[in-house]
């Protein structure tokens, strides 16, 4: 009669999921290795107050007559993140056509997710309500950039240009909504005009 040898392997635990004697379930038999970190590129740390995202020369030339209102969440002490949200207006009575720039500045982690989010959100998020005529790509402007221009469906005076921009673990929306009634000011103009401002935030955190 033929001997049988068996050799155990394995053993079934109280809770009947089988596992490699002195492993936790679901461990190979190197161990399981932790994901790897995002490579995002460069790290940022440091970024100035949110009025200060963009230099006074800047604001002069692409939004004059506007005043900034810094956002609450400018003073926000999150040992993970850096957010700056503020946004520059025309001021009251100063006899200049409307226009409004907002900017949001967010520093780390998950760059790359926010950016495709943010990216995705300007193309589909208001198409009922807006009609996009201008989409493409910025070349020069951190580690990936996209512009996008629409014109609002019902009030074809009102346009907005906004720009995305990921540099590292820091992404940047600049929102420049204008109104079409100033001959000053169209598709590039606005465009050039968020992404000159983009090019300052970048510029200025650490």
């Amino acid at each position: 009669m033929a001997a049988v040898v068996g050799v155990v392997v394995a053993m079934s635990g109280g809770d009947g999921e089988s596992t490699v004697a002195g492993r936790p379930p679901g461990a190979t038999g190197g161990g399981a290795r932790p994901p790897a970190p995002e490579d995002v590129g460069k790290t940022y740390t440091k970024a100035p107050e949110g009025c200060d995202l963009i230099k006074p020369a800047t604001l002069a030339r692409i939004a004059p007559g506007t005043e900034c209102v810094p956002s609450e969440l400018d003073k926000s002490k999150i040992a993970s993140m850096i957010t700056r949200m503020p946004r520059w207006e025309t001021r009251m009575g100063s006899g200049g056509s409307m226009l409004n720039m907002s900017v949001h500045l967010s520093v780390g982690p998950g760059s790359k997710g926010m950016y495709d989010m943010y990216k995705k959100s300007a193309l589909t998020a208001l198409k009922d309500m807006q009609t996009t005529t201008d989409s493409r790509s910025v070349g020069d402007l951190g580690d990936q950039a996209h512009v996008v221009h629409a014109v609002d469906k019902k009030l074809g005076s009102l346009a907005q240009a906004q720009v995305i921009v990921r540099s590292g673990n820091a992404v940047i929306t600049v929102d420049y909504s204008y109104d079409t009634r100033d001959s000053a000011k169209g598709e590039k103009q606005s465009e050039d005009a968020a992404v000159a401002a983009a090019r300052d935030v970048l510029g200025s955190i650490r």
